[in-house]
């Protein structure tokens, strides 16, 4: 009788989440090229769809709208072998957050107030949702408990190249 061995099937998509300047972008691009997948990114639909920089679109919509909308936008996400980076307000919508942990691993890239401080000196135009106020310390903190609560892997980003995270990304999931 032959014994079977059971491998752990890699997963069909990794969605990359953490706040908006932590390199979601940046890493799920050179993530999507080591697996070749597509990169998949969720702001970058949402401009398509309206023609419109996101932050024109959140102007236009109002605030409860376009929340509304980018929920929406997450339910309907259907990818096969995507690295996906949904916007840093995705942690506010619990049916979005379910719904893309069904499509793969949510890899929190948690990235340190000060270092975004510096990466993000003027972040006025990037269409970002402001529930919990408008500066940057006051969005941080309350976003970076969700960012905790919904991570099934987390990955410092402190003093580490794109590539160094990604391949940091790559060990932890065949680890798991």
């Amino acid at each position: 009788m032959k014994k079977i061995i059971q491998t752990k099937k890699f997963p069909e998509n990794l969605v990359l989440i953490g706040m908006f300047g932590s390199g979601k972008s940046t890493v799920g691009k050179i993530l999507a090229e080591k697996l070749r997948y597509t990169f998949v990114d969720v702001d970058h639909l949402i401009e398509g769809k309206y023609k419109k920089p996101l932050q024109k679109v959140l102007d236009e919509l109002g605030m409860k709208k376009f929340m509304r909308m980018e929920d929406e936008t997450l339910r309907r996400l259907h990818y096969r072998h995507c690295v996906i980076s949904p916007g840093g307000s995705a942690v506010y919508y619990p049916q979005g957050m379910k719904h893309l942990k069904s499509l793969g691993p949510r890899i929190f890239l948690k990235v340190a107030l000060p270092e975004l401080k510096k990466r993000l000196p003027d972040w006025s135009n990037r269409g970002v949702v402001c529930r919990g106020g408008n500066s940057l310390p006051a969005l941080y903190r309350e976003r970076a408990p969700l960012f905790r609560r919904y991570a099934d892997i987390t990955v410092g980003t402190a003093r580490k190249s794109a590539e160094r995270i990604a391949n940091e990304i790559l060990k932890s999931i065949k680890e798991c």
